[in-house]
């Protein structure tokens, strides 16, 4: 199986079997426990229900009314995506065994599993992609809608092949957004049938588990679906019991009490708790950096609309100080892109170091400086918050606190509400040019409007050219965007997938680095 990034690109060879199969070498090589030992297929207990707390709630489950990614992780044990990610982010074929751009740009043409029915019997092929597409950008209420938008028709050529006609110059992301909700399959039969399917999917997906009860924002209760799976790889578990549980502590107790198999948990104190309990072997603990990057985000208006005041702040802010917060959790780094991808750039040197001297020259030069950081209030931005707010006081600034609830800062920053927020929202998507439409030309403007940067993000769309033409690129984007300081990149925090000792491939989780999970490939031991 391989998966194409785009006509010239690299080609990405991956075969999921052989990466994730229980008897194989997971992530970082075996299949590991609590123990750190591996388990054989011989070892798997195919009747265990994996018990799951999580903090972010499932509101609904149909892909395509998500309002959040918080969401996605309750939705891959009922549908398969056209592609996925594997636990480093790389994109790996999903249903999709392969994509490839046109040499002109104008449609991308996927090649199908055959293999692949849905729970209601009806066949996966490119006719259920199409259906899928035209409900994902037609039906009330649909989140994404924009990420189809690219799309302007789809042509069945035979069951395996889909051509996604493209406007053109465009849709050089969608193999990428294809691994998140949107690429998630919805049986044929319950699309034509008109099914709401926000609080029972029924037979509508075809992913190894089916639902058997659930809660909105409360709790999902899912079987392994009959019959065999295409994966053999995934479904190794008799069922998983979610339950939304928002405090980490809670989660932690539960680890202990052997109440839950598995969790997560990111503040420092958890974390180092965690620690200290796996070096007990009271749990086993994977630690991962967050995609997410913590971090200042700036509208350039009042005192902040000079960019020797964006610059002083950026110059005022020690990442160090700001890791310390988290127990050294936090790590610093002052980029947009992880080091392990193709978009990020390794020779890049962010040009405003910590150097409180030269923000408060450059505070005096403006006349001085106002600035409010909003941040939500009782979360893991409010510390580093105050921490910012001193260092800017320091230099010369004015500097006011703007604690908001978690659910209005966000919003309201994008909304143009707020002058400044510090937040760890900052996501790099799996397709840089996804980033560049969100953050840096989008609604939060990192590129503040800079026309160059426009034109360079216009440019390195075209899925005809190659993914290394697009990395130097996108190094061009991230250069010009960090030097307007619309947006000051400080640290990645870390992510911690805690288990029990039954459970097997907790280290090889998708999406642990964005805050979420995929448990698919997840098994415990008899």
């Amino acid at each position: 199986m391989s998966g194409k990034w785009n006509g010239k690109g690299k080609i990405a060879a991956v075969s999921l079997v052989a990466a994730l199969a229980v008897a194989g070498c997971g992530g970082g090589g075996g299949t590991s426990t609590a123990g750190g030992s591996t388990a054989s297929a011989a070892d798997i207990d195919r009747a265990a229900v994996l018990r799951v707390t999580a903090s972010a709630p499932t509101r609904n489950l149909d892909p395509y009314l998500q309002t959040s990614y918080g969401g996605w992780g309750y939705l891959t044990p009922m549908f398969d995506r056209l592609t996925m990610v594997d636990k480093e982010g790389n994109l790996v074929p999903g249903l999709a065994e392969s994509w490839e751009f046109s040499s002109d740009g104008g449609y991308l043409e996927l090649k199908l599993r055959d293999d692949v029915s849905f729970h209601d019997g009806t066949k996966f092929d490119a006719a259920a992609l199409a259906a899928n597409v035209q409900r994902g950008k037609t039906m009330a209420g649909s989140t994404v809608v924009a990420a189809l938008d690219d799309i302007t028709s789809v042509d069945v050529v035979d069951p395996t092949t889909a051509r996604l006609n493209l406007t053109k110059g465009s849709g050089v992301e969608l193999p990428g957004l294809f691994s998140t909700n949107v690429g998630m399959m919805v049986s044929p039969k319950t699309i034509e049938a008109g099914t709401d399917i926000r609080n029972d999917p029924g037979q509508s997906g075809s992913g190894p588990y089916t639902v058997t009860n659930y809660v909105p924002e409360e709790s999902l209760e899912v079987t392994r679906a009959q019959g065999d799976y295409w994966d053999p790889a995934a479904g190794l578990l008799g069922g998983i019991s979610f339950k939304t549980m928002p405090d980490a502590t809670t989660r932690l107790n539960g680890m202990q009490t052997a109440a839950t198999d598995i969790s997560w948990v990111s503040s420092a104190n958890e974390i180092v708790q965690a620690q200290s309990l796996a070096d007990r072997n009271v749990l086993g603990i994977d630690k991962v950096k967050f995609r997410n990057v913590l971090g200042v985000f700036m509208r350039a208006r009042d005192d902040l609309a000079k960019p020797e005041v964006r610059q002083a702040v950026a110059h005022a802010i020690d990442p160090e100080a700001i890791s310390a917060l988290f127990s050294g959790t936090c790590t610093p780094y002052r980029q947009m892109y992880p080091e392990s991808s193709w978009a990020a750039d390794p020779s890049y040197q962010y040009p405003y170091t910590f150097d409180v001297d030269k923000a408060k020259s450059l505070v005096s030069s403006a006349g001085g400086a106002k600035i409010t950081l909003t941040f939500g209030a009782g979360t893991n931005t409010e510390k580093p918050a105050n921490v910012i707010q001193s260092s800017l006081a320091a230099a010369g600034f004015e500097a006011e606190l703007n604690p908001v609830p978690n659910t209005q800062n966000e919003p309201g920053y994008i909304a143009g509400t707020f002058q400044s927020m510090v937040s760890n929202s900052f996501s790099p998507k799996v397709d840089p040019a996804e980033t560049v439409n969100t953050f840096v030309v989008g609604p939060y403007d990192f590129g503040n409007g800079n026309p160059e940067i426009a034109a360079l993000a216009t440019k390195a769309a075209n899925p005809t050219l190659s993914q290394d033409e697009r990395a130097g690129l996108y190094h061009e984007i991230w250069s010009k965007t960090l030097a307007e300081a619309m947006f000051v990149p400080i640290c990645n925090q870390t992510n911690a997938t805690i288990f029990s000792d039954k459970v097997v491939n907790a280290d090889n989780i998708p999406w642990v680095d964005t805050g979420i999970f995929d448990l698919r490939y997840v098994g415990m031991t008899k």
